[in-house]
């Protein structure tokens, strides 16, 4: 399946309200689909049955933040609390089509992180990020 780069110079990622905004420069914001948008089922005699899939929606977001910086707190807090954090948010990358200013954005429902963070160097200059992902039941684009 594709993967959804977002420059993370031009994008806004809000979750619960709140703006995460420490992404390390030059960095993409990744939004994979994890499931097919549609199931075949062949018969033997040439038939197809073509379903949308319930589940086609489910994204995983991937997030490098700079460590200890404000949306990294934010994040981490998340997973030490003793229930599990549920996100909700957007994410809004902004564009140039025949000379007017557009945006793409996603609404993001009903996430949490799936994966522990791990701390990522950038080659370029050693800065410490960590790396959070977090999975969505739904993410819908709108243009």
């Amino acid at each position: 399946m594709s993967v959804i780069s977002m420059q993370a110079d031009s994008t806004s990622v809000v979750l619960n309200g709140v703006a995460i905004t420490d992404f390390g420069e030059g960095d993409t914001i990744e939004l994979n689909p994890v499931n097919a948008l549609t199931s075949h089922v062949n018969s033997a005699n040439g038939g197809v049955n073509i379903n949308k899939r319930n589940d086609a929606n489910v994204h995983d977001m991937i997030l490098r933040v700079q460590k200890f910086s404000g949306s990294d707190v934010f994040l981490n807090s998340a997973i030490n609390q003793g229930d599990i954090t549920i996100f909700n948010g957007s994410a809004k990358e902004d564009f140039t089509r025949d000379g007017n200013a557009a945006a793409e954005a996603y609404t993001l429902e009903n996430g949490s992180i799936t994966v522990q963070p791990s701390n990522v160097k950038n080659n370029t200059d050693g800065n410490a990020l960590m790396e959070y992902t977090i999975r969505f039941r739904n993410a819908f684009r709108n243009i």
